[in-house]
C-alpha cells in the first residue's frame, strides 16, 4: 500500500502542473480549453468576440451567427409580421444594444445616413420577398438622435437578446430569419451589405 501511494504521489507530482495548464480560463465557441494567446489572436485576427463564460473565465463567439431555429414563428409573430411568415417572408431585425461608444460618434451615425440605409433595405426586402425590417431595441437610450424617422420597438419579453445577442455587442448586430427557421446574422458593427448577402443566401432556402 505504501509502494501504491508513493508512485500515487510521484505522478501527482509531475503531471499535476500539466493538469493545471489545462485550465487556462479561455475556451474556444465549443467549450474546449485553449491559450490566451490563442483566444487573442482568433478576436484580432478572425471574426470572434470574446464573452464571459458564466464560470470566471472568457469564451469565443463567432460573429457571424448561422442556424436553424426550432420555433421560428414566434419570432415573426413578437414583431407583428404573423402574415409574412404564412406568405413565406425572411424577417429582417435591426438590433440596438444602447448607446456605446461606437454608435454615439462617427459621420455615418446621424438621422440622415440612418434614412438612407433604411431606404436601401426597403429596395433589398421587395427584391427577395422579405417583410420590412423591423427595428429593435434593448435601451433606447440614443435612439433620440433619428428624429423619430423610424418605429422602434423595445425587445419583445428580450426574446431577440436570449436567442441571437446576448452581450451587447458594440454599435449593433442584425439577423435575418427565414420561416422555415434557417437564420443569418452578425453581431457588433457590420456593413450594411451583409444584410443583402444573408437576404441572397436565405432566399435560395
Amino acid at each position: 500500500m505504501m509502494g501504491f501511494l508513493k508512485y500515487f504521489s510521484l505522478f501527482i507530482f509531475l503531471f499535476g502542473p500539466v493538469f493545471s495548464l489545462a485550465q487556462t480560463g479561455f475556451k474556444d465557441e465549443l467549450g474546449r480549453e485553449i491559450s490566451k494567446e490563442y483566444f487573442e489572436q482568433q478576436i484580432i485576427e478572425g471574426p470572434y468576440f470574446g464573452i464571459p463564460d458564466g464560470e470566471g473565465g472568457k469564451m469565443l463567439v463567432h460573429r457571424m451567427p448561422v442556424g436553424l431555429l426550432d420555433n421560428p414563428e414566434i419570432f415573426f409573430e413578437k414583431t407583428a409580421n404573423s402574415d409574412g411568415f404564412r406568405e413565406g417572408k425572411a424577417l429582417i431585425v435591426i438590433y440596438y444594444p444602447g448607446k456605446d461608444e461606437c454608435n454615439s460618434t462617427g459621420l455615418g451615425n446621424n438621422a440622415s445616413t440612418f434614412q438612407k440605409e433604411h431606404q436601401t433595405l426597403l429596395k433589398w426586402a421587395e427584391k427577395f420577398g422579405a417583410s420590412e425590417p423591423v427595428y429593435i431595441y434593448s435601451d433606447p437610450s440614443g435612439l433620440e438622435k433619428y428624429g423619430g424617422l423610424i418605429p422602434w420597438q423595445k425587445d419583445p419579453d428580450r426574446i431577440f437578446q436570449n436567442q441571437f445577442f446576448k452581450y451587447p455587442y458594440p454599435c449593433g448586430s442584425f439577423v435575418v430569419i427565414h420561416p422555415n427557421g434557417s437564420f443569418r446574422g452578425i453581431l457588433g458593427e457590420y456593413p450594411l451589405s451583409q444584410i443583402n448577402v444573408a437576404l441572397k443566401k436565405l432566399s435560395k432556402n
